[in-house]
């Protein structure tokens, strides 16, 4: 039981508290409250004194609290719990109670003490830890903490987004180990000094990244105590855009400097005004100059006087801001006037024009191709007017860009008019049509498109020809009206070609063939597709057609006459065929020529009939000559010992067989009847060789191997006259031939010269083989010998028994043999002497 004394004191304590006390009743109304609720709440007592708890409480919590208040009566120890309280104005005061039940009294005394300014204090911080945290989670920077070596004790920041780790991945490893190797060294360097400062730097490093990649980073490292032991706080920021543009700007400005000294154009910078800030070593070089010889020197003062004022006009308007371009003809004291290309490009810094960089490069060659083009140009647009086809061209949009006299008057349009405006707005019934879609197809393609089309408005039939370009196309159109109906013509001339086996052939006025007829083909084996458009000479001449009947048809053709040739032509086999060709030119009512008109007979079997009769008129001659040569030789080489022979063998048997007169008539009858058998053996020879009843069949011979075999065979009597041979023959030559015929070729030649030697000097024998421009061999035997009257010999040097010294023994037979041999193997045979001077043999052998 409470006494009064009791109550007194609890009374003044409840006054001077800074603590709210109440006492509540067992159903939560105030009973009795100290004055700090006034103080607090702003509540007199009078106010409180019947109350319930809930009205003051915040309703956010008014159920909790009253949970905590209840509870507090069926505790025997305090209970502590804070609430948010509403003030008298309506303000959230925060309190932490603490609550214990007197049991005498049934009451519940609580003591509340005003939190508020604490939490208040609590929170701002706890907001203030959130916005650094915010702040650091998504800044730019990546934030870390490290030990003494370098070991990652945390991670945060953006480490995560920016290099792609979680922090478990980097924290208690060395940082140093994701640094480049080649940066590694200077980082750690950097690193060591925080041994005696508070704050370094490291600047510019790559780090690598989750992904493997490496990144730019600048860091700045922080140390402080944290229980006692060292730390460091590591700032990183990713730098890589701004290190890479640097690295570009750098290589940037490295490659221009290269370029700038390598370029072969004169090249300065200058500033505004015009003074040299820098020029290249090929401007140095053509002034002649030292680079501090013409710094801060006026660029136009090296110019001829002539051109300064313009030079000097153009570089005030690249001052304002804009490039300028521009070509000037300038000559230099000792120099042939050039023209040079000069630019001037503005260098703009934070929108000012700081200096301009200027280039003259000598563009004389350029300058004269580009006058030479326009003067071609000029002549090729003279040209294309006074050529009969219509020519324009169109430009990607169908736009005409160029027309020609002709195209004017075959089109009706004028170039005025016409030049850059839409074809099919000049011709609106043409677009979408056939030749829209055939010049189309020249574009899709980038090849040539050819087509005949009717052209209605001018009632005319057209060879159009379209030939695509990079930027367009150009278009050749042909009048061919009057070929169209020629063609109609034809047509009808064919149906009566048809049925005659003459050959019939139509040319235009040029000679290209139009038209031929079955029989033409038959006879020819070329189809009518292989010889349209071209010259029948050129399709059918070959290398045996008579160069004199060509020149004469091309002569009455020139004259536009008619007329009649027999000619050698060649079928598409190859085979030579004859033909009779009657040839008639046509003329138009105006008198031009417009065609040609050939008809052509076969007449192969005729003109083989009278080969073989020329050939066979040749053997009779030739046979003829032989007999003559015989009837001579046996007439003269024969009947003079035949008949000394016969008067010996009359005279033999009237004389004493032992007698010296029967010997000596008997010795004479003896030589006779040799030099009789020898002129019958020549004359067999002869006519083997002939008539070729002793050759061989053709082999390879070695031209070197049958030469040197005959000189071989030779050495003695060349030997005893000192006499010399030179070969030069061709390696590996091989001809077709008899060999026993080549070799006595070289035998009987070589022979000769030994015999007919010169006393006055040394023999010198050079022979030469190699393959002449026939494709055979050719063969040269030159001595330097006695030699002979050319003109006195005339046809007999190479007669059977015709000889040309007197003062050696010999049958005449020696020259003969060689021609007949050379002969016989199908090849020629020539000779060139001089008396006192020596002879040459040429031979021409077969290809074969």
């Amino acid at each position: 039981m409470s006494t009064p004394e009791d109550f007194s004191i609890l009374k003044t304590m409840m006054g001077f508290s800074p603590d709210l006390i109440c006492a509540l009743s067992p159903d939560g109304q105030f009973r009795q409250v100290s004055d700090a609720w006034r103080r607090a709440l702003g509540y007199d007592t009078n106010e409180m004194i019947g109350r319930h708890i809930s009205e003051i409480i915040h309703p956010d919590e008014s159920t909790t609290a009253l949970e905590k208040f209840l509870d507090a009566f069926g505790r025997a120890e305090p209970v502590g719990f804070e609430s948010r309280c509403l003030g008298k104005d309506g303000q959230e005061v925060h309190i932490a109670w603490s609550a214990l039940r007197a049991a005498t009294d049934e009451l519940l005394i609580c003591v509340g003490r005003d939190v508020t300014q604490q939490r208040r204090a609590a929170e701002q911080a706890r907001e203030q830890e959130l916005r650094h945290r915010t702040i650091i989670e998504n800044g730019f920077d990546m934030v870390g903490m490290v030990d003494e070596q370098g070991v990652y004790t945390y991670i945060g920041g953006a480490t995560q987004r920016t290099l792609g780790y979680w922090p478990e991945e980097l924290v208690g490893r060395l940082a140093f180990d994701f640094i480049h190797p080649d940066d590694r060294a200077r980082a750690e360097a950097c690193f060591a000094l925080l041994a005696t400062q508070d704050v370094v730097t490291i600047p510019d490093f790559r780090f690598r990244t989750a992904g493997g990649e490496w990144r730019w980073l600048e860091t700045s490292v922080n140390s402080y105590l944290q229980d006692g032991r060292k730390s460091y706080v590591v700032s990183s920021r990713d730098i890589t855009a701004r290190k890479l543009i640097s690295l570009a700007h750098t290589e940037s400005e490295q490659r221009f400097r290269a370029l700038f000294e390598s370029d072969s154009a004169l090249a300065a910078f200058i500033g505004p005004d015009g003074h040299i800030l820098d020029a290249n070593p090929a401007l140095l070089a053509f002034l002649n100059k030292e680079r501090h010889e013409v710094l801060n020197l006026v660029l136009a003062g090296f110019l001829p006087e002539e051109v300064r004022a313009r030079f000097i006009k153009k570089r005030e308007k690249a001052a304002s801001g804009q490039k300028t371009q521009f070509e000037a003809s300038v000559q230099f004291a000792g120099r042939p006037a050039q023209t040079l290309k000069v630019t001037y490009t503005p260098l703009v810094v934070e929108g000012a024009v700081v200096g301009i960089y200027c280039t003259l490069r000598d563009v004389t060659e350029m300058a004269a191709a580009r006058h030479l083009i326009k003067h071609q140009e000029a002549q090729l647009s003279l040209i294309l007017d006074s050529i009969n086809d219509a020519c324009f061209s169109l430009d990607n949009d169908w736009k005409l860009t160029y027309l020609n006299n002709e195209a004017e008057r075959l089109m009706g349009i004028s170039r005025e008019g016409a030049l850059g405006v839409n074809l099919w707005k000049l011709y609106p019934e043409k677009a979408g049509g056939i030749y829209q879609q055939h010049y189309q197809r020249a574009i899709d393609t980038g090849e040539t498109v050819r087509f005949e089309a009717y052209f209605e408005r001018e009632k005319l039939w057209l060879d159009v020809k379209a030939y695509p370009f990079a930027n367009g196309l150009s278009v050749f159109i042909t009048d061919i009206t009057k070929r169209v109906a020629n063609e109609k013509q034809l047509k009808l001339l064919a149906l009566v070609a048809r049925g005659t086996d003459n050959g019939v052939l139509i040319t235009d006025a040029r000679g290209r063939t139009e038209w031929v007829n079955e029989a033409f083909i038959k006879h020819t084996g070329y189809s009518r597709e292989e010889l349209v458009g071209r010259t029948p000479g050129v399709v059918l001449q070959g290398p045996e057609t008579d160069p004199t009947t060509m020149s004469f048809i091309r002569e009455r053709m020139q004259r536009q006459l008619p007329f009649s040739a027999t000619i050698l032509n060649y079928k598409k086999s190859g085979q030579k065929l004859w033909f009779a060709i009657d040839v008639t030119p046509v003329h138009d009512e105006a008198g031009q020529l417009t065609q040609y008109v050939a008809i052509q007979q076969n007449i192969t079997y005729r003109k083989e009939a009278e080969a073989s009769q020329a050939a066979m008129t040749q053997d009779l001659y030739r046979h003829n000559r032989d007999l003559q040569q015989f009837t001579y030789v046996i007439s003269h080489n024969l009947r003079a010992p035949l008949a000394n022979a016969l008067g010996l063998a009359t005279v033999l048997t009237k004389l004493d067989k032992n007698s010296d007169v029967f010997a000596t008539a008997l010795t004479n009858l003896r030589q006779s009847m040799v030099q009789a058998d020898d002129v019958l053996k020549d004359l067999n020879l002869v006519l083997s060789i002939r008539d070729k009843k002793d050759m061989q069949a053709l082999e390879p011979l070695v031209m070197r191997d049958v030469c040197q075999q005959a000189v071989r065979d030779l050495e003695e009597p060349l030997r005893e006259c000192d006499g010399n041979v030179v070969l030069n023959i061709e390696d590996q030559l091989v001809t077709r031939g008899n060999r026993a015929y080549l070799y006595s070729i070289f035998y009987n030649l070589l022979s000769n010269s030994i015999k007919y030697r010169s006393e006055e000097r040394t023999l010198q024998v050079d022979i030469e083989c190699y393959t002449g421009e026939h494709g055979g061999a050719t063969i040269t035997f030159t001595d330097n010998g006695s030699g002979f009257d050319m003109f006195k010999a005339g046809s007999d040097v190479f007669q059977l028994y015709k000889r040309f010294h007197t003062n050696q023994r010999g049958r005449g037979i020696g020259l003969f043999l060689v021609k007949t041999h050379v002969e016989a193997m199908g090849g020629k045979i020539e000779v060139a002497s001089e008396v006192n001077f020596g002879t040459r043999f040429t031979i021409y052998l077969d290809k074969r």
